[in-house]
């Protein structure tokens, strides 16, 4: 399989946006990643958009980071993995972001944040979408 990372586009994210199945309106998501400031990216399999991820502008050179969990992702976490890793340090370059910071709820595994560098902040309590509670961790650059 051969795979490229490139820059997030409007139909990159309409062909992974029904395989997340988030059941969070599009056009709020499609403002919010390329929103001004913010960094996006795509993963390309054989040509293909299999995973996107990236950074919102919070301002004041801080971000919060994103990524649509598709079935591809979950099949290929290690493939994903390895990518992010190296990604990540550059989007905070590129978006001259000094502190990336992201959530999750409880029942996700916080292993790949760890690994990625981040570190638990703490928990805030019904802070998801559906009123999860939800780790926060951070990455200083």
């Amino acid at each position: 399989m051969e795979y490229k990372i490139t820059a997030l586009s409007s139909e990159h994210l309409d062909k992974l946006l029904p395989q997340a199945k988030l059941g969070v309106d599009a056009t709020a998501l499609r403002l919010t990643y390329f929103s001004s400031g913010s960094v996006s990216y795509c993963l390309l399999a054989d040509g293909k958009p299999v995973f996107a991820g990236g950074i919102v502008n919070l301002m004041w050179c801080r971000g919060e980071a994103w990524m649509l969990p598709t079935p591809f992702f979950r099949e290929h976490v290690r493939d994903c993995f390895r990518r992010i890793k190296d990604i990540i340090p550059l989007m905070a370059k590129e978006g001259s972001f000094k502190r990336v910071q992201s959530t999750c709820a409880i029942t996700v595994s916080a292993i790949l944040f760890k690994h990625l560098g981040f570190k638990y902040e703490g928990t805030l309590s019904r802070y998801g979408p559906s009123g999860e509670d939800c780790f926060m961790y951070a990455r200083l650059f």
